[in-house]
């Protein structure tokens, strides 16, 4: 490629790079001396491609120009080389300099200029100016340029940006160009601003980044007050785009509506959202978001999500999501999420999920959830699951689960469970677990490794309770084993027995039973059990003898013990089975009492006795 191509690409290149600038926004470096204002205007032309239009005796009153111009704007070197008389616009590539008319003094004031970092004379873009009386705003753009127009009486404009420091800006002369520089902060005041409103608000406000005015609410620390706002949409309303900088005692929202907080009444036909705090009543018929803290009630038809704590009422439709603590009643028809410490009554259709404590009640169609420390009741359709459980209250329909308990309080429908520490009570329907029983189980099978209590049903088993083996015999069983299981307060038994001799009788037994001691190595039982009487396989009809047994237990050694004393004994059987007369008719070995009911079962009445070793 030749040097003339590569001549002409540059210029193309420079060319269109300029064109891409607005036309007042290109930049200017030169130096005059003494010239005068039509050849300055040809300069500029000749260096930055503006096309200058106006009529040329405008110029004639015009002094010659002596000055130096380093990385200025255009806009900013005929604001100082044009006569006061004389204003400008832009069109295109093209600005037109014309006489200023003449009007009326002004119920306003238009100012304008551009915005510069103290430390590296920069401009900035994302500045945000505004009047702290009338909330009229504007940031500027990506050149540092910003207008804006305000009250005549107006004495000063307030200028912030994140990061630097606040700034007054007094008003000048209408028309000029107002330019001034703000300084960086070197300490980390606004980290600590950020800090003071926390995450929850700062991810609040960043739901709004694509708003124009999201950069006011990253600029702005005061806290501005209103009484009252009305807003369409966020940034759209009596506060505009300083609407997410505003603290207000009424807001109502025709669709939705953004704040900094609200002191009040907030109502929003589809939505509200605040930056930080809500105090007052807020109403939603779809959500409401508050980045901090709630004191009030917040009324939702869908979803309230509040970033810090709550205190006082929370009533949504579907969801009510809090990350901080609650200390009131928050209602759901679907599921309250709570993060922190709860201390009230949170109630839901389907899920109460609390990660932090709970003091009060929890309330759930389905499922309770709590990741610390219950101090009160969860009341669920189905689950309630605790982390630690400290003389609470647990009632479910299916199933409770404690990992730790003190002296809890569990009723399920189904089962109840509690892994390390103490229950004062379970009662379900299926089974009860716990590792210290300080009062009583109630159920169909227990399990516990101590206990201080009783568990009564079916089967309980003590891991460090009644563990007894005994092998016994009585006048219609001659050799009988059974296992006793449980506390000595109320264990169960099972047992099996043959009668070797004769028909080959034998029996399974269930009983229960309880012990207590008289003196020393003395004790005294007292056994209630029935028996299931077989003879060859097992018999489906009525054979069935049930015992009541008060005895005495004598300790010869540390594990054995003989236990004896007398029985009461009723055997019921079928009197037209085909085996009675042959079999079932000679099972007691006498009788004291002998019976048979008009529905023809034969009842046999007789006093007996039992002898047992006992082990373990």
């Amino acid at each position: 490629m030749s040097k003339l191509s590569l001549i002409i690409v540059f210029v193309f290149a420079c060319f269109f790079s300029k064109a891409d600038i607005p036309v007042l926004e290109r930049e200017v470096n030169l130096s005059f001396s003494n010239e005068p204002i039509a050849g300055v205007l040809e300069r500029i032309k000749l260096q930055t491609g503006a096309v200058f239009s106006y009529q040329s005796n405008i110029l004639n009153g015009g002094a010659p120009i002596t000055a130096k111009f380093d990385r200025k704007s255009i806009r900013e070197v005929l604001s100082v080389i044009l006569p006061k008389n004389l204003i400008f616009k832009p069109k295109n590539s093209y600005i037109i300099i014309k006489e200023r008319p003449l009007e009326k003094p002004a119920a306003k004031t238009e100012l304008s200029g551009y915005v510069y970092d103290a430390s590296t004379d920069k401009k900035l873009a994302n500045v945000t100016i505004y009047d702290k009386t009338t909330l009229q705003s504007v940031t500027t753009d990506e050149y540092g340029y910003y207008s804006i127009t305000l009250p005549t009486k107006n004495q000063c404009l307030t200028v912030n940006k994140e990061n630097y420091q606040d700034t007054c800006l007094p008003l000048l002369q209408e028309g000029s160009i107002t330019s001034f520089s703000i300084s960086p902060i070197k300490n980390s005041r606004d980290s600590l601003w950020k800090k003071r409103i926390g995450d929850y608000s700062t991810k609040t406000n960043n739901l709004f980044k694509r708003f124009k005015g999201y950069v006011n609410t990253l600029n702005v620390r005061d806290t501005l007050d209103r009484n009252f706002q009305f807003s369409l949409m966020p940034f759209v309303g009596t506060n505009g785009l300083m609407s997410g900088n505003v603290y207000n005692r009424y807001s109502i929202n025709l669709l939705g509506g953004y704040s900094r907080g609200n002191k009040l009444l907030e109502v929003g036909s589809v939505f509200n959202i605040n930056k930080e705090n809500m105090n007052g009543a807020q109403f939603a018929g779809m959500f409401n978001i508050v980045g901090d803290s709630v004191k009030g009630a917040q009324f939702a038809g869908f979803v309230n999500v509040t970033g810090r704590s709550i205190q006082g009422f929370q009533g949504s439709g579907f969801m009510n999501s809090n990350f901080g603590n609650v200390n009131g009643v928050t209602a759901a028809g679907f599921m309250n999420l709570n993060a922190k410490q709860v201390n009230g009554v949170t109630g839901a259709g389907f899920m109460n999920l609390n990660a932090g404590k709970l003091q009060g009640l929890a309330v759930a169609g389905f499922m309770n959830v709590c990741g610390d420390t219950l101090h009160g009741a969860t009341v669920a359709g189905f689950m309630n699951i605790n982390k630690a459980s400290k003389r609470s209250i647990e009632g479910a329909g299916f199933m409770n689960v404690a990992k730790f308990a003190k002296d809890n309080f569990q009723v399920a429908g189904v089962i109840n469970i509690t892994h390390e520490g103490s229950s004062r009570l379970q009662i379900s329907g299926f089974l009860n677990k716990t590792p210290m029983l300080t009062g009583i189980q109630i159920g169909m099978f227990n399990y516990c490794d101590s206990a201080k209590g009783i568990p009564i049903g079916f089967l309980s088993i003590v891991k460090h309770g009644l563990h007894q083996v005994e092998i016994s015999s009585d006048e219609v069983f001659y050799s009988n084993v059974s296992v006793r299981t449980g506390v000595k307060e109320f264990y169960n038994i099972l047992s099996y027995g043959i009668q070797p001799t004769g028909q080959n009788f034998w029996h399974l037994g269930y009983g229960l039973g309880t012990s207590f001691k008289l003196v020393n190595k003395w004790r005294s039982d007292i056994n209630l059990s029935t028996h299931h009487v077989n003879s060859g396989g097992f018999y489906f009809g009525t054979s069935d003898l049930y015992k009541l047994y008060i005895g005495t237990e004598y300790k010869l050694a540390k594990k054995m013990s003989l236990a004896f004393g007398p029985t009461i004994n009723l055997y019921v059987s079928d009197a037209i089975a085909l085996e009675y007369e042959g079999t079932y008719s000679h099972v007691a070995p006498y009788a004291q009492y002998n019976h048979t009911t008009k529905d023809d079962f034969n009842l046999k009445g007789w006093i007996g006795g039992k002898i047992a070793l006992r082990f373990f």
